[in-house]
Parts: structure tokens; sequence; C-alpha cells
């Protein structure tokens, strides 16, 4: 039977079947899954060290730990996205106050009236995580919209909002928008998403261009 990876898909009904039908044997199969959020902060911090200075070293220590280059690379951006609480967000799905999610939620969308309103965005809650899907229009009219991924949102009990991208290879990647020591809100996560300047989100080109204010510059401008 094949089980959706809710990582790469971001979506919460794959995230809850998996939990549903997967055994507890088979998703604890990651080799850093039994480390403390401390003990995975000073991996990542001697990840990032070792980045820059000779990545050879980084790609032994993820030979000598079991795991990939590339989810050391994921936890040393995450510590310098978040620091002790981007530990917290790089790692599984918590529960979170139904409350503060759809109330996020509802941010999301006045954001998009705001700012994008002849796009539609899809918004997925699953515990402590919000997925945004974009529509997009497909250069055929005719045919349905497209689903594209524009952003996760995560969200950890101290209240610091977590931006994360879809990378090339399908996981869900951090961002950093303020960086580790400072606190971070839900509308300093879609400022950067709404300007977008290294096109993490939208794509090579750019924002949408669906809003123009009365000088004639954009609503992201």
């Amino acid at each position: 039977m094949t089980v959706p990876d809710p990582i790469r898909t971001g979506d919460a009904a794959a995230a809850r079947h998996a939990e549903s039908v997967v055994p507890a044997e088979r998703r604890s199969v990651d080799p850093l899954a039994g480390l403390s959020h401390r003990a995975l902060g000073r991996l990542a911090r001697r990840a990032d060290r070792m980045r820059r200075r000779d990545v050879t070293r980084l790609e032994r220590l993820a030979s000598e730990l079991g795991t990939s280059p590339r989810r050391l690379r994921l936890l040393a951006d995450a510590w310098i996205e978040g620091g002790p609480a981007g530990m917290v967000a790089v790692g599984p799905a918590t529960p979170a106050d139904e409350r503060q999610m759809r109330r996020a939620e509802e941010i999301i969308e006045t954001w998009r009236r705001r700012h994008f309103p002849l796009d539609a965005l899809e918004v997925e809650v699953w515990r402590n995580r919000l997925t945004v899907w974009w529509l997009r229009t497909p250069p055929n009219p005719t045919a349905d919209l497209v689903r594209h991924p524009l952003m996760q949102l995560r969200r950890t009990d101290e209240g610091r909002w977590h931006l994360y991208r879809r990378a090339v290879q399908g996981e869900w990647w951090p961002v950093e928008v303020r960086g580790r020591r400072r606190r971070q809100s839900l509308s300093a996560c879609l400022d950067a998403v709404r300007v977008d300047p290294l096109h993490h989100f939208w794509g090579t080109d750019g924002p949408p261009n669906d809003l123009a204010d009365g000088d004639g510059t954009h609503g992201w401008a």
C-alpha cells in the first residue's frame, strides 16, 4: 500500500492517513528522531559550521549519523531561521489552539483580498501548520485551476510563526525572515511572501500583478 508523505505534500489528509495506517516502528526509522530539541540545535549549529568550512566534513557527519547531508542542511537552516523554536517547527506537527489557527486563516484571507484580489488561495489547517495553495489559471482557460504549493506557516508554542517554502525536491524548507533572535509574527511572514525577492513562492515571474494603487505602484511595492 502506498502512503502519501505528509512532509513532502504538506497535505493534512495525507498526514492523518499516514498516522492511522503506518505502524509506529516504520514511522521511527529516522535516525535523528530520538534526539531532543536541544540536541538537534547542537547538531544544527555543528552542521552549519561544517558546510561553511568544508562540505566534505558535513557529508562524513551525515554518513556517521545514518542520514543525508541535505537533512543536516535542513536542520542548519531551521536553526538560522528560528533558533530553538526553529528546531520545534522543523519537527513533526504538534497540536495547536484551533481558534488561533482559524484566526490565522482569516488573516491570510484578508491579506489575499488586499494584495491579490484576482487570485484564489486555499488554506489547509493541520495541527500547528497552515499550508497555503495558490490556484493558478492554466494557459488553457477552459481547463481546471492548477493547485500550486505557495507556502506553509508553522506556529510554535511561544507564539512565533515560521515560514516554509516548497523546495525543489518536494519537502518544505524554512525561510529566514527576521532571524532566530527576534519574535516573528504572521504578518512578517506574509510580507516576505508578498515581496518574494528570491522567487521562493510565486515562481520566476514573481508575485502576480493583480493590484495597482492610485499612484501606479503595486500592492506589494
